[in-house]
């Protein structure tokens, strides 16, 4: 196929596989990394177990068969729509072990089934778009993205592996208050110089992910919230600071109530000194 230049083309380069067929194998790719974990590491005593503790990937083939069968009129939104399902199927998998619904009280594994089962029909409704509109033709794309994720996550290690030093610094204080303060600066330092090089979007925003991981039990809810929202508003270059705050404390305020009381979930809402 030629150079596309209207919309719902694809893209081909040349001499090379075609576009159905890279995207397919990708989507093999993942679809079997979820078995082959659970081989590896699953707790099952036979392989047969191990294969079936990681299946959660499996449904991934199905659109890899899709691409191949199909044309891909859409490919941005249709590949856009099965990241929105690896995510929800993982977000199945990670909560697996989580106890449900008991009688009319939630339990911890409640709350992310539900935002799971919604963020999986919203993926599945992307890719129908995909599938059934024309869209921009495929561009090549590069990993600067996951790159600088990879970094900021990469620079939590060494203050996790000295964490017991590092929460000796201030006496006085809770060492995991320490640490947590220390991993949240450094993740957000970080994303600043590598703005320079990688685009903010995924940067700031894997960024607020982090910072809420290392914070929320130490600093709790209320502060994890607030400062991780500020940080994903960042992810624009059209940040609005009043906009930004007011609505950081809404959703704060939101989240405060949703979670330790209306869904009955044990998270702190204060630091605890």
């Amino acid at each position: 196929m030629s150079e596309a230049s209207g919309t719902g083309a694809v893209r081909q380069d040349e001499g090379g596989l075609p576009y159905p067929l890279r995207v397919a194998l990708v989507l093999f790719a993942i679809a079997l990394s979820g078995p082959i974990l659970g081989m590896l590491a699953g707790k099952s005593p036979t392989i047969g177990g191990r294969f079936l503790e990681g299946w959660y990937s499996l449904p991934i083939a199905i659109f890899g068969v899709i691409s191949l069968v199909t044309p891909l009129r859409n490919p941005k939104d249709y590949l856009g729509g099965i990241l929105l399902i690896a995510l929800a199927l993982f977000a199945f998998w990670a909560s697996s072990d989580l106890p449900g619904m008991r009688g009319f009280a939630f339990g911890p594994g409640t709350a992310p089934r539900l935002f799971a089962w919604a963020l999986m029909i919203v993926g599945i409704a992307v890719v129908a778009v995909g599938l059934l509109t024309d869209g921009p033709p495929e561009e090549p794309f590069a990993f600067s993205g996951p790159f600088g994720g990879s970094v900021l996550i990469v620079a939590l290690i060494p203050i996790t592996y000295y964490s017991a030093r590092i929460g000796r610094l201030v006496p006085g204080i809770q060492p995991d208050i320490i640490v947590a303060a220390l991993g949240a600066i450094v993740v957000l330092a970080l994303a600043f110089v590598l703005m320079r090089f990688v685009p903010r979007g995924p940067l700031f925003i894997t960024a607020a992910t982090l910072i809420f991981a290392v914070t929320v039990r130490p600093l709790g809810l209320v502060i994890a919230s607030f400062v991780s929202l500020v940080v994903s508003a960042y992810a624009t270059e059209e940040i609005r600071w009043v906009e930004t705050l007011i609505w950081a404390a809404v959703l704060t305020l939101f989240c405060s109530l949703l979670f330790p009381y209306g869904l009955n979930l044990p998270l702190q809402l204060w630091p605890r000194f």
